[in-house]
Parts: C-alpha cells; structure tokens; sequence
C-alpha cells in the first residue's frame, strides 16, 4: 500500500479562504487546457480567481491589462477564445465564466490523437503545474 507522503511544511497547509475562486478540473483533464493560447489560459485563470458564485466579473479591460501585463489586443483575442471555446459569455461589460459544456468530453477524445500524431505518449499525463505556470507568464 502506497504512503501518504507528509506536509513538508506543515505550518503552512494550505486552507479555504473567502472569497474563494475555483479552477474546474475538468478543464485539464478534457485536455482543453492544453488547447488555449497562453493569454486564453491566463485569462480564464484570472477570472476564475476574481469572479463571484455565479461566474461573474466586473473587472474591466484596464485592470486586466494593468494586473495580467497583457495588452488590449491580447485580451480581445482571449475574450474571443474563450467564448468561441464556449467557457465565457461577455456583453461589453459583464464577463461571466459558464460551467464546462458537456460536450469537453469529446475533446479529451480529439486531444489523444492529436497528441499521438505529434509524438508524444498518451500515458505522459498532463504537464507539471510548474511547467503549465511557466507556460502562462511565458517562460516556456
């Protein structure tokens, strides 16, 4: 039987605060995640962070250029990506995140093969959060 590893930090297990923000995992595990541009992933992650139970954000283009360091085009596209991704409605002022649409599944489908035809095995498994950050502020 496997061991649950120990905190190496015990003093600092992490706990729920309020507000609290939540990142479906299903966005990672469809392999949609890995589909998004780098500005898409940022913004779904920072809206995921600052929006309210219902998925709604009333931070402006401004803050977002001014807190996530990407220009205005940059938001329009991922704005743009994300609703054509079917994760974001927006009327012009009103973001709102929507819950996953049922057909990700088949994505994960689409994702396999895509990652077959470009070498690389199935069973790598999703990429290290490390990795996956590094990728968003655009390290990798």
């Amino acid at each position: 039987m496997r061991r649950q590893p120990s905190p190496l930090r015990p003093d600092r297990i992490r706990r729920i605060e309020r507000p609290f923000g939540w990142i479906p995992f299903r966005i990672l595990s469809s392999g949609l995640l890995g589909q998004l541009s780098i500005p898409a992933k940022l913004l779904f992650f920072f809206l995921c962070l600052v929006s309210d139970q219902q998925g709604i954000s009333f931070y402006g283009p401004r803050r977002m250029i001014e807190l996530l360091g990407l220009s205005a085009s940059e938001i329009t596209n991922a704005v743009g990506e994300l609703r054509d991704a079917d994760l974001l409605a927006f009327d012009g002022q009103v973001y709102q995140l929507l819950s996953l649409p049922p057909w990700l599944s088949i994505v994960k489908t689409e994702s396999r093969a895509a990652s077959a035809q470009a070498g690389r095995s199935v069973r790598d498994g999703p990429k290290p959060i490390g990795q996956l950050m590094d990728e968003i502020v655009g390290k990798g």
